[in-house]
């Protein structure tokens, strides 16, 4: 069964150790995709983006997801500021990687889905894309991976997807103790060129396991950048099915 890993997802890695003495590359991300592991979470966001002169502007959302039968399903509601408060994004993972995307704007009271063409758009005037939220090719299915260093700390893994959509290559590197990626940098399909980059700031235990609780990711171009902070954490909680619909998208309800 292939597994994918949502952006969000990566704050919410478990904390086992790896068994193997000298893991391989598909070893190590597909560790990284079992610490994510778990049937619902319930994320508390403080989404803050940073302009070139250093002026900030701060959004909260929250975020729920689920997976059944290995396929995952985002919800993502807007909070504040008054401007995009009640704003929600759906994404719904389907078969072979493929995953469908709809945005709720309070202004136009209705839906609309997000075509393949805007996947590398900015999302909500931050530094994450809509690609960003849809996965990141850990998968072994999915990328061919290849360790290219490693420390006393941490690994670092190059992933080339096997089916380019926004960048060519992403290089990570993963913490030994918690399987947290402490760095991704994201590559343009040229793969050597780099467009963003997501640092972990720093790491927690929330709800039990170890979560990058803040994140912050820069896009090289502009030098602009998008704080990501995570003040809550709950998993393995009951969701209703009802709220991964574009029913509850365009109207709020159950």
């Amino acid at each position: 069964m292939k597994r994918f890993i949502t952006l969000f997802s990566i704050l919410c890695l478990g904390c086992s150790h790896l068994i193997f003495s000298s893991p391989t590359a598909d070893q190590i991300m597909e560790q990284v995709l079992e610490r994510q592991s778990s049937t619902t979470s319930a994320l508390d966001i403080r989404l803050t983006l940073i302009d070139t002169s250093g002026s900030t502007r701060e959004r909260r959302l929250q975020t729920l997801s689920a997976t059944k039968e290995g396929k995952t399903s985002t919800l993502t509601v807007f909070l504040s500021p008054e401007s995009v408060r009640n704003t929600r994004f759906l994404s719904i993972e389907g078969t072979e990687g493929t995953t469908e995307q709809w945005i709720f704007l309070p202004s136009l009271k209705r839906i609309r889905k997000i075509a393949g063409t805007e996947e590398a758009g900015s999302f909500m005037g931050s530094d994450f894309s809509y690609s960003d939220m849809a996965s990141t090719t850990y998968d072994t299915g999915q990328a061919d991976h290849r360790l290219i260093s490693e420390d006393s700390n941490s690994f670092t893994v190059e992933s080339i997807p096997h089916e380019m959509k926004a960048y060519g290559k992403t290089i990570t590197v993963v913490d030994k103790e918690t399987y947290l990626p402490l760095e991704v940098q994201f590559y343009e399909s040229d793969r050597s060129t780099i467009v963003k980059t997501l640092t972990t700031e720093a790491i927690d235990t929330l709800s039990g396991r170890p979560v990058s609780t803040t994140m912050v990711m820069r896009t090289h171009s502009s030098s602009h950048a998008t704080r990501l902070e995570i003040l809550q954490a709950r998993y393995d909680i009951p969701l209703p099915e009802g709220y991964f619909t574009t029913r509850f998208l365009e109207t709020g309800r159950l």
